[in-house]
């Protein structure tokens, strides 16, 4: 039976507004938007980084900041795998490194008093690649790293220093990082996504790892050396 002509007509304006919609959502020549950051799937499940380092209770000790630096100067990343380098000679050539961490990096990897984890590496900037995330647990504080690889040069987009016993985790590409709040089995929870400069923190209205409940480490660990086995994280 034919569509009466007013439903007909409906349609046709239905129809060429979807064009109109669909039309307005090429991009043009120039800098290319990508649009927001993704956001998370909701079946998406935390991944540990360090799965024998969870936050343990200890004394509220504010955290030093967020933040991001430049390339490391005299380190090569051949041809941009964050893999192929060594996370120690990495820190001690970043100018960047606190001078106590400089200090303590005599002892690793393989020194009974070495304090820095084994990497981790996760995909953070939603590129394809993974970044290198290192943590240090040093005296009174745990201090994390994520180094990204532009062309064949590595950059920190980011350094923490946060409370003793910090951990961290993948939710997506997003990287959870959780610490003492001070008190009896309380926590802290702070999600950090990538804003095309650096790795930023959420904020708390928008943060989906605040109220969260902790889950068991998931058998997908990102503790992987660059041979692909699986490495226990130091005690």
């Amino acid at each position: 039976m034919p569509l009466p002509t007013t439903g007909r007509r409906a349609r046709g304006a239905a129809c060429a507004l979807a064009v109109l919609a669909l039309a307005g959502c090429s991009a043009g020549e120039g800098v290319r938007d990508d649009g927001p950051a993704p956001t998370p799937s909701t079946s998406v499940t935390p991944s540990p980084l360090w799965p024998d380092h969870t936050a343990a209770v200890a004394p509220a000790r504010p955290g030093q900041g967020f933040h991001a630096r430049g390339p490391v100067p005299g380190v090569v990343v051949p041809g941009g795998d964050l893999t192929r380098i060594d996370g120690v000679r990495l820190l001690a050539a970043d100018p960047g490194t606190d001078r106590a961490v400089q200090s303590g990096l005599k002892e690793c990897p393989d020194g009974p008093s070495c304090r820095l984890r084994p990497p981790a590496y996760a995909d953070l900037t939603g590129d394809g690649e993974r970044e290198l995330v290192l943590a240090y647990d040093d005296l009174g504080r745990t201090i994390l790293w994520v180094y990204t690889a532009v062309g064949e040069r590595a950059h920190a987009v980011l350094e923490y220093a946060g409370r003793p016993g910090m951990s961290a985790e993948t939710l997506g590409s997003d990287l959870v990082v959780t610490e003492p709040a001070g008190g009896r089995d309380r926590q802290s929870a702070t999600t950090l996504r990538w804003n095309g400069a650096e790795l930023a923190p959420l904020p708390a209205a928008a943060d989906p790892a605040k109220g969260a409940a902790k889950t068991r480490p998931s058998q997908d660990s990102l503790i992987e050396p660059a041979d692909g086995t699986q490495e226990p994280g130091r005690g």
